[in-house]
């Protein structure tokens, strides 16, 4: 993973899930040989961290969302509950040598309930963000579908570790091993962590996150209405121009990302209705340097910036008209509602773009039946 140019934040909360199974199942391996037996009780002990994989799971998923490339410190808030929880337990059980079966079916109790909470905080956040979602990127559905499956993969392990903890609040005959019920059935949990690193190692695009940031999935060819694919990912091309070789290898890594950020602006469009919105105030608004945004229009664009916010105005006010705008509004109200300074821009722009005039195109929309 550290060898991925793009290692977000994300990551490293895949990477701290793994480490931990991995040290469980390493120490649950060899403990059985005789002249290891002590490592039992670190065993027992350690397993009790597996809370920490609760929360870590959900911050992966947020992370996965979100995109974020640095660790955020509010972050440090879901792992409050499990830290405290933690050392109320050992420090009860280090000071107590007998513990009653009540103690340890109230602690399932609230490791199963915790758990149930934050499989409701993760479903709720991956069914609005990614499981729900039809429309998609043209770029990048393919890598969409690879990063829904694999949600849905972790997120099953979310539920199966329910499912464990609350067999254990009924099943386990052997109270004092606590975390560690079911342990005959260890190499079921093997097997199925062994097999989600596999899936990693095959399809390392997961490491790329949602959407997918390189240039390995082709843009699909169907257009999309009046708004064609004016992108252009990757190019082969001698730079002559310094600053721009420079650009090319600091911000080629990026290209798709940069292409679906504006995507998902222009899809919102409230920056676009500014008849003074600059690619300066797009920089701004996703947090990228001007001089990049320059680039990708300079060589990754069909298009200028100027067309594209004009081509972006033309497809809103068509969306506009198909919803009856004009019914109540007038064609210079609609100009100025999408961002044109007038009616006049808003006419020639309309009719290079769509191949009529806006009157010519309600007509034929009224001809609809």
């Amino acid at each position: 993973m550290s060898n991925y140019i793009i290692n977000r934040m994300m990551n490293r909360y895949l990477i701290f899930i793994f480490l931990l199974i991995a040290i469980r199942f390493l120490l649950f391996g060899i403990f059985p040989f005789g002249y290891l037996g002590f490592l039992q009780d670190y065993y027992v002990n350690y397993s009790k961290f597996l809370i920490l994989i609760i929360p870590s799971f959900y911050l992966y998923f947020k992370n996965l969302i979100a995109d974020e490339k640095l660790f955020l410190k509010s972050d440090l808030a879901h792992f409050i509950f499990p830290v405290v929880f933690l050392a109320l337990n050992i420090s009860i059980v280090s000071t107590y040598n007998f513990l009653t079966n009540a103690f340890y079916f109230s602690s399932y109790s609230v490791l199963f309930l915790y758990n149930i909470v934050y499989c409701f905080l993760a479903y709720d956040m991956l069914n609005k963000n990614i499981w729900a979602k039809r429309e998609v990127s043209q770029v990048v559905n393919k890598h969409n579908r690879l990063i829904k499956y694999w949600t849905i993969l972790l997120f099953s392990l979310l539920i199966i570790n329910s499912l464990k903890l609350f067999t254990a609040l009924f099943l386990d005959d052997n109270n004092h091993h606590g975390f560690i019920a079911g342990e005959r059935f260890q190499w079921i949990g093997a097997i199925v962590w062994i097999s989600t690193f596999i899936k990693i190692l095959i399809s390392p695009e997961i490491l790329y996150g949602y959407p997918i940031f390189n240039n390995t999935i082709k843009e699909e060819k169907k257009p999309i209405k009046v708004m064609e694919s004016d992108w252009i990912v990757e190019i082969n091309k001698d730079f002559i121009n310094l600053q721009d070789r420079k650009l090319k290898e600091k911000i080629d890594k990026n290209i798709v990302q940069y292409i679906v950020q504006i995507e998902k602006v222009s899809k919102e469009f409230e920056f676009f209705k500014d008849s003074r919105f600059s690619i300066s105030d797009l920089a701004v608004k996703l947090n990228i340097p001007k001089s990049n945004l320059n680039y990708l229009f300079k060589y990754h664009s069909k298009i200028s910036f100027s067309d594209y916010k004009k081509k972006i105005r033309i497809h809103h006010s068509i969306r506009l008209i198909e919803s009856n705008y004009l019914k109540t509004n007038t064609l210079d109200t609609l100009a100025k509602e999408v961002g044109f300074a007038s009616y006049n821009p808003f006419f020639t722009s309309f009719k290079k773009i769509t191949g009529n005039s806006p009157q010519k195109h309600i007509a034929q929309q009224n001809e609809i039946p």
